[in-house]
């Protein structure tokens, strides 16, 4: 039972009507003032309550889920605290025996706390909230899943679900279909089974699949698995998509499908800087399609994603790496440790409700125990954790692998102690020195690693070589970008290493100090476009066609892509080319600045030194004596007009579609004016706007509907009203030519 629609929000007071998933604070004014206004976002702490009146239910059980909680607090039924809500991760909360028969009201009470997160929340729900009612005789929620198995030439799908008997016993026949993605038949098996009184079992199910389609990056072809208990007349079933997908580990490294596979990706923050803390179908596909065309292959998640994020990676074929648990007893924020600290077996529900969400989408390839934990060096009993929760992901999926992660701490003086170095160190820098004297990072996390299949190594690729040499596979969990090449050849040279991801994809919502040192190292910045460094990253996943050119600001010597600098007019200023040629010709209108070598040996890099002189950079890039890329620079002139584009023009209700608006102020010719910072106004018809943002990661603003251009772009997002056909999104400013565009509206 689908709870999303028709709440009441509570939020400081106020009453307001709004559905599901929703975020209190993305739109709410800025506090610059705030306790942590300089640290996260500028949002100060705030309490929200969603309330909500159920229908009548019936069933001999009742499960509810809650999926994306940004936030901690309490859930409420009638009154009565039935459950916590510690995070993002899927909530479950047995309701049996405490639904009434009529009447029954269900109240989510949710705090946000800046000082208890590194970075931005919101609050609110991002995913949905569903409540799940079984009978005596059903498929209880959750069971069903589809892993793939090959004999021979044939592949089959091995359908998992589990049946529930409280009554008395019974001949059952289980039916499995499998639907291809044109919704045609490819496989169907039956089984019969005597299911006894008041017992709960799991079963499989074999289905051979005629023409089976693997699902890879390349082509995520998904079928539909049809379960049903064939009991007299009725028939009761549950249904799943899922993908062919074989995946083996072997000392070489991962296979899948067959293939020898490194997974190439970065994290990416479930918040994102347009719409807040909201999972959206049609924005997933927008962000995760921006890192895949850099020639990413794969995203690392903390806490189990929304669906509708799960859905998107495995629509447009990315692999995902999630990590469980963000953290454990050990705080990363000040006030967090009392959320989060327990006995080893406090954490098996939230690992178990996470693994039962993402072991049905064929993307998720690596789970991850936590993400960058102290307790890999067993502080706070944390081995026992560890070997806990990898246990318990095993238990309820073996087909996937389980890392854990971690970095090279600093040593505690009893960790010191007990390696025998029992001088007094006077500097943090002396004991990270002690301890690498006396390797205490591959002894203290040794218990750690030996309960995972796959190491997870922060910032450490220098021991990625060592460490595969003892046996051990390792993913690069955390690379930083000014360290990108040295990572991303350590990964290839060895397939031991089986992946390595990025510390941020893209950019995230944050502030002040947080976003100068966090938020703002994405490879995209905020609008999901690609930074200087996020093209360099493409050139070094293979990208041959790409190049890219870049001026050193004469100030900050930070990479620009920008040929306008009147102010050094005639002076000397350094341009690079990246590029995955090894010789780059640079012409400035027409005349031939020089030759430069590029390669791997410079590391993709070509660097010039020539005079400023406004007109047209053209770079040239040849791959052995052959042209492989061609890329150029143009001066621009005043801004005159906006020029807007969108990834589509169909909005479908049925999805929940948004409308994304990409806004670039360009000259009279129509090339684009990277210095503008005109502000820009937006009006709709036909729906409204939901958010309105430029990629700057110092953006201050309180008006919904007006937002300065940055590096002369800025992007909105509209939502159509269910009732029009038609969505028009028109933008003005100060001395620029308006400009609109129209969506269609679709059921």
């Amino acid at each position: 039972m689908d709870l999303d629609k028709d709440w009441v929000i509570t939020v400081g007071g106020s009453e307001l009507a709004g559905d599901l998933p929703y975020d209190v604070t993305a739109r709410a004014p800025r506090d610059y003032s705030c306790e942590f206004g300089e640290l996260n976002g500028f949002h100060p702490a705030a309490r929200a309550t969603f309330t909500k009146k159920l229908p009548k239910v019936s069933g001999s059980e009742a499960t509810l889920v809650i999926s994306g909680a940004c936030g901690y607090g309490d859930v409420l039924l009638n009154g009565e605290t039935v459950g916590k809500i510690k995070g993002y991760a899927p909530v479950e909360i047995d309701l049996t025996d405490k639904l009434n028969a009529a009447n029954n009201t269900l109240q989510l009470e949710l705090v946000s706390v800046p000082g208890m997160s590194d970075k931005y929340k919101g609050l609110g729900i991002a995913g949905g909230v569903k409540l799940h009612l079984a009978n005596a005789l059903d498929i209880p929620y959750g069971s069903l899943y589809v892993t793939t198995a090959a004999v021979g030439d044939k592949t089959y799908a091995d359908v998992h679900f589990t049946v529930k008997n409280m009554g008395e016993a019974k001949k059952l026949t289980l039916e499995c279909t499998v639907l291809n993605a044109r919704g045609k038949r490819a496989g169907k098996k039956q089984r019969k089974i005597y299911a006894r009184a008041n017992t709960v079992k799991q079963y499989t199910v074999r289905v051979r699949i005629a023409k089976p389609y693997d699902w890879t990056p390349h082509d995520p072809y998904m079928y539909t698995a049809h379960a049903a208990i064939v009991y007299g007349e009725d028939d009761i079933s549950a249904e799943t998509r899922f993908g062919l997908v074989r995946r083996v580990l072997t000392s070489r490294g991962l296979h899948i499908n067959d293939k020898l596979e490194q997974l190439y990706g970065a994290y990416v923050s479930h918040a994102d800087a347009l719409i807040g803390g909201v999972s959206n179908y049609s924005n997933e596909v927008r962000r995760l399609s921006a890192l895949k065309s850099l020639g990413y292959n794969a995203v690392r998640f903390t806490e189990c994603p929304c669906d509708a994020t799960l859905d998107a990676l495995d629509d447009i074929g990315m692999y995902a790496y999630v990590d469980l648990f963000d953290v454990f007893g050990s705080a990363k924020a000040p006030l967090d440790a009392h959320i989060f600290a327990g006995e080893p077996e406090d954490y098996i529900p939230a690992t178990e409700a996470s693994v039962k969400k993402l072991r049905v989408h064929p993307s998720v390839t690596l789970y991850g125990v936590a993400d960058d934990v102290p307790e890999c060096y067993n502080r706070n009993n944390g081995h026992n954790v560890i070997a806990t929760v990898a246990g318990a992901v095993r238990a309820l999926d073996a087909s996937r692998p389980v890392t854990v992660s971690t970095h090279e701490e600093l040593p505690t003086q009893r960790e010191l102690d007990a390696a025998g170095v029992h001088r007094s160190l006077g500097s943090e820098s002396a004991m990270i020195n002690a301890a690498r004297e006396k390797d205490l990072f591959s002894t203290l996390t040794a218990g750690a690693f030996d309960s995972v299949d796959v190491c997870g190594f922060n910032y450490l690729y220098p021991l990625y070589e060592a460490e595969t040499k003892r046996g051990r596979l390792v993913v690069g969990s955390r690379t930083r970008a000014d360290k990108a090449f040295e990572s991303l050849e350590e990964t290839e040279k060895n397939s031991r290493v089986i992946g390595d991801f990025a510390e941020c994809g893209i950019d995230y919502p944050g502030g002040g100090k947080l976003n100068e040192e966090i938020c703002t190292r994405g490879d995209l910045d905020a609008i999901c476009e690609p930074k200087p460094q996020g093209v360099y990253k493409s050139i070094m996943l293979g990208n041959r066609s790409a190049s890219y050119i870049v001026v050193l600001d004469p100030d900050t010597n930070e990479p620009t892509h920008v040929w306008n600098w009147p102010r050094y007019l005639g002076q000397t200023v350094t341009v690079q080319v990246y590029t995955a040629g090894d010789v780059v010709a640079l012409y400035l209108d027409g005349r031939l600045v020089g030759r430069k070598l590029a390669g791997k040996i410079n590391r993709h890099i070509a660097t010039f030194k020539t005079e400023y002189y406004p007109g047209m950079l053209v770079a040239v890039s040849y791959y052995k004596g052959v042209e492989c890329a061609q890329t150029y620079l143009k001066s621009a002139s005043s801004p005159k007009t906006v020029k807007l584009s969108v990834p589509s023009k169909n909005l479908y209700l049925s999805r929940g579609d948004l409308g994304f608006v990409r806004i670039e102020v360009c000259d009279k010719e129509g090339s684009p004016v990277p210095y503008a910072m005109r502000t820009l106004n937006v009006s709709v018809t036909g729906g409204e706007l939901v958010g309105f943002i430029n990629a700057d990661p110092m953006l201050r603003k309180n008006e919904d509907d007006s937002c300065p251009a940055f590096d002369g772009k800025a992007m909105c997002a509209v939502k159509p009203d269910a009732s029009e056909d038609r969505m028009t999104v028109k933008i003005t400013g100060e001395g620029l030519l308006a400009s609109k565009i129209t969506f269609k509206i679709k059921d």
